[in-house]
């Protein structure tokens, strides 16, 4: 991931300095050996194809940042967004926290085992559009991998958090998946941690992870914990990491 993303930042340079040296020699030879009259034509020229060029090299990191960071399935974010959106997140950060949940759908192996593939893909579009439909503009869902996925709250402590979470999970268990499972009842687990207490973890004990995979962590050992009920949403604390 991270050569894919160095090669991105690094390609448009590349072809616009290769190009601009093309178009420093064009011009000079224009300079020399054509006429006076034709000099502002071609230099007219010149720019309408730096534009053209400016324009197709946008559209093409476009739809290349989109392809890397994209899943294939949902249309959701991948876990290299997760990653880039979380590190820009925790860098914002300041006063107003921040707060993480991990999500997991529960017994989603025996979805897969008793109706097939084709329908767990549709469960998971469909929790996909849920989620969207469910969070803010502010926040960010990614499909993590899977049947996990993971929400990053700006400016949400983590009483915050849980609310939204709850709501979801309300939301997500008294909807109709349809018929391609039966109209079976879908649940999740989820774990919820907030930014102050990471940094309060760094602080406090001796850990070898860094701020962000940290963060990812305390967030798993919530979600570890709801997975044991299932169909719950619990939020990280200190006794969870004895």
């Amino acid at each position: 991931m991270a050569k894919a993303l160095n090669f991105i930042q690094n390609f448009p340079h590349a072809i616009l300095a290769i190009f601009g040296g093309f178009i420093g020699v064009l011009i000079c030879s224009i300079d020399l050996f054509l006429p006076t009259t034709l000099h502002l034509d071609l230099y007219f020229m010149v720019t309408v194809i730096l534009v053209i060029i400016g324009l197709f090299l946008g559209l093409f990191i476009r739809k290349l940042f989109f392809n890397i960071y994209r899943d294939s399935l949902t249309g959701l974010g991948n876990r290299g967004m997760f990653y880039h959106s979380l590190k820009t997140e925790m860098t914002q950060v300041k006063g107003n926290d921040l707060s993480l949940a991990m999500i997991d759908l529960d017994n989603f192996k025996q979805i897969n085992d008793t109706y097939g593939h084709v329908a767990g893909d549709i469960v998971l579009k469909k929790l996909a559009e849920l989620l969207k439909q469910n969070i803010r503009k502010t926040d960010t869902v990614v499909r993590w991998g899977g049947e996990e996925f993971a929400v990053i709250m700006p400016s949400t402590n983590m009483q915050g958090a849980y609310a939204l979470l709850e709501r979801i999970r309300r939301v997500i268990e008294t909807y109709n998946f349809g018929p391609e499972i039966n109209s079976k009842q879908i649940t999740f687990s989820s774990g919820v941690v907030s930014y102050s207490k990471v940094s309060k973890a760094m602080k406090t004990n001796t850990h070898e992870l860094n701020p962000l995979d940290l963060f990812v962590n305390l967030a798993d050992k919530a979600l570890y914990k709801a997975k044991a009920s299932k169909n719950t949403v619990v939020r990280w604390n200190e006794e969870l990491c004895a």
